[in-house]
């Protein structure tokens, strides 16, 4: 009991000042340290993890996780998910995770790691009022220093986390397509479709590792990934977010459509997004990997549509 009234404290303190972006400071996050329901997730690779890590963290290798979906053709399988729940149910399970624990989720050098374990979370069910993600990562939380450990993942007691998948933020590739053949008749199908890669990537000059074609999917937007992350927190904060977002004319009245490559970096622009209000948001999961190792589909090259 006593520890469910601290939570509730500790969450009441943290929404006046975090809740809008889905983070949370380096300080408020150590005050949840010792709570049991409360688990930290870093999400770098095994080794990064047993050289330092936040006391009691549970590793998720976001990479790791993203490879397990390729090999497996997971998201085929399950209707555009980032995992099928039966995997995500195995592997959370087995980390002593549950549906009901408030996450906070860090990384290293790339915020765009702890997102998409966000977002694979999140998708299962998880609530997004129990997700947060450590607000300039690692770095940060090592900057104020507080307490960090070396050494193997500390074993949790085996749980039962039961996904509630949540298909409508994902997106498939027939999805995508119907709205790019509408794009191409001049119909307006009041859908967004936005390119969160490089630049380099959306006009085809930068050619993909395992990829067969470059460019970009028809009638998508350019909107860089990194242009909403700030140099020390892991967002801009959330009034400059929403003046930028005007700026891009991003329209939340219509249905968003994100991609990149395999839905990393997608998932780092679908957080600050759904904060501001995209009601109807999703990442079609397939992305580019998908996309341009499919010859039968349509790509641009050297375009940028501003609008």
């Amino acid at each position: 009991m006593f520890y469910v009234i601290s939570l509730i404290l500790s969450l009441f303190a943290i929404s006046l000042a975090d809740e809008r972006l889905y983070t949370i400071s380096p300080k408020d996050a150590f005050n949840l340290l010792n709570n049991k329901n409360v688990v930290f997730v870093y999400t770098e690779d095994s080794e990064t993890f047993k050289k330092e890590h936040i006391p009691s963290s549970v590793n998720l290798d976001s990479l790791l996780l993203q490879d397990i979906a390729l090999k497996n053709n997971e998201k085929l399988k399950c209707n555009y998910l980032p995992l099928c729940p039966k995997t995500a149910e195995k592997i959370f399970s087995e980390k002593g995770l549950t549906p009901n624990n408030f996450y906070i989720i860090y990384y290293d050098e790339l915020p765009n790691k702890a997102s998409y374990v966000w977002f694979l979370l999140y998708s299962m069910g998880v609530d997004d009022k129990n997700l947060r993600i450590l607000d300039g990562g690692f770095k940060a939380w090592k900057n104020e220093g507080l307490p960090t450990e070396s050494g193997d993942e500390k074993p949790r007691k085996k749980a039962t986390f039961k996904a509630k998948p949540r298909y409508e933020v994902v997106a498939t590739k027939e999805e995508v397509l119907k709205h790019v053949e509408n794009y191409q008749k001049g119909l307006d199908d009041n859908t967004i479709l936005i390119d969160t890669r490089t630049f380099l990537e959306f006009t085809g000059r930068q050619e993909m590792t395992d990829i067969k074609r470059s460019g970009h999917i028809p009638s998508a937007k350019f909107v860089y990934w990194r242009w909403f992350a700030d140099k020390e927190t892991t967002y801009k904060p959330f009034e400059k977010l929403q003046e930028d977002v005007k700026k891009l004319n991003i329209d939340f009245s219509k249905k968003i459509i994100l991609y990149c490559t395999i839905g990393n970096r997608s998932s780092f622009v679908f957080i600050p997004l759904k904060a501001l209000g995209a009601k109807n948001l999703k990442i079609y999961t397939g992305s580019w990997y998908e996309w341009g190792n499919d010859e039968s589909l349509p790509l641009e090259k050297e375009k940028f549509r501003e609008r």
